[in-house]
């Protein structure tokens, strides 16, 4: 299916087409979004899963809502979120998620662009645009979620929730200058890895090192975030992480974080002690690894985070150049797709 804004398509709206798909469908469907403004929510609900969304370009295609899920005119994050995914088997590639008032209030309360809960949804060469709680992530313990090449915006909490995720070659935008924290985890005890940050870029507008940000909080439970190979054009403060929120970390933890010359950061500083506040007003302390040796680094890989009891393989879903099946002409471009409809892209645009 197409789906076009300026009725070239099978149909104007992404949810028309996702309506269209059948009730608990075998087989991928594909569909296409050309160029263009999306002003609308999108629900995927769980008995459609299997759908492939490839859009004409993050820089062209834009699915875009301005719903709060904070303040007092909060709607639920299943109707605030632009785009909410109950579905499994999910993938999204060349689209650009907008939460507008967070984009251009720059402010809170929290406004999401997507909220992914289902399992084995995939994210290339994509955009997640708001300010606060931008990207909430998979809802079960171990439900899998992976974002590759993609800009992820936001300041405060922006990416949060449960689940492994894996981020690849990703830019992490920061839109505020100081006082705010990238990730908000809230993962339980059964979860087996968390947050995975890989080769991925921390920056900013303007000179990103005038902008400074904590690397995350702990939002519930005892969440796990590692960053790897970290480039981090913005100013981290020594000491990392915020030591308080509602949980306790299991692992909030580095590996060979540099700045924006290479240069490998003084971890030294970073703090591995934690508490939050029981019932009862007491104050209940952790300790959490905060470091990762080269060993210990080398655990984390794609494979082991990411295959589950299934062995799902996101990085196949993307690999066209060994398993292409059909074409797709862009710009009088014949590009090859693969049976997922995703097509390759040369760099991180």
């Amino acid at each position: 299916m197409v789906v076009a804004a300026d009725g070239s398509g099978d149909f104007t709206s992404v949810q028309a087409a996702i309506d269209a798909v059948p009730d608990n469908n075998l087989n991928q469907c594909r569909i296409f979004i050309k160029a263009g403004t999306y002003k609308e929510h999108v629900f995927i609900p769980q008995d459609k899963g299997r759908l492939s969304l490839i859009g004409e370009g993050r820089d062209k295609v834009f699915i875009t809502d301005n719903q709060k899920s904070g303040g007092p005119e909060a709607v639920p994050v299943d109707k605030g979120a632009t785009v909410v995914v109950h579905a499994s088997d999910i993938i999204f590639q060349g689209i650009s998620f907008v939460n507008s008032y967070g984009v251009e209030a720059e402010n809170g309360p929290q406004a999401l662009a997507l909220y992914a809960k289902g399992d084995r949804i995939a994210i290339d060469h994509c955009a997640i645009l708001s300010y606060q709680d931008t990207y909430r992530t998979s809802e079960s313990d171990n439900g899998r979620n992976y974002v590759s090449n993609s800009l992820i915006l936001g300041a405060v909490d922006f990416i949060y929730g449960s689940g492994n995720v894996w981020l690849e070659n990703c830019t992490i935008k920061i839109n505020r200058k100081s006082g705010g924290w990238i990730v908000a985890p809230k993962h339980r005890d059964t979860t087996r890895w968390g947050y995975v940050f890989n080769n991925c870029t921390l920056t900013a507008d303007g000179n990103p090192v005038e902008t400074s940000i904590l690397l995350g909080r702990p939002w519930h439970h005892q969440p796990q975030t590692v960053f790897l190979n970290t480039r981090a054009e913005v100013t981290i403060p020594a000491v990392g992480w915020c030591p308080h929120m509602n949980g306790l970390p299991k692992v909030f933890a580095e590996y060979n974080t540099m700045n924006a010359d290479g240069t490998p950061l003084d971890l030294s500083k970073r703090i591995n002690r934690y508490y939050r506040l029981d019932e009862k007003g007491d104050t209940i302390w952790c300790t959490a690894k905060n470091a990762l040796s080269a060993q210990e680094a080398a655990q984390y890989t794609i494979k082991a985070v990411m295959e589950g009891d299934d062995h799902w393989n996101p990085q196949l879903l993307f690999d066209t150049a060994n398993h292409p099946i059909g074409y797709i002409t862009i710009n009088r471009k014949k590009i090859p797709v693969n049976q997922y409809g995703c097509f390759e892209r040369k760099n991180k645009q």
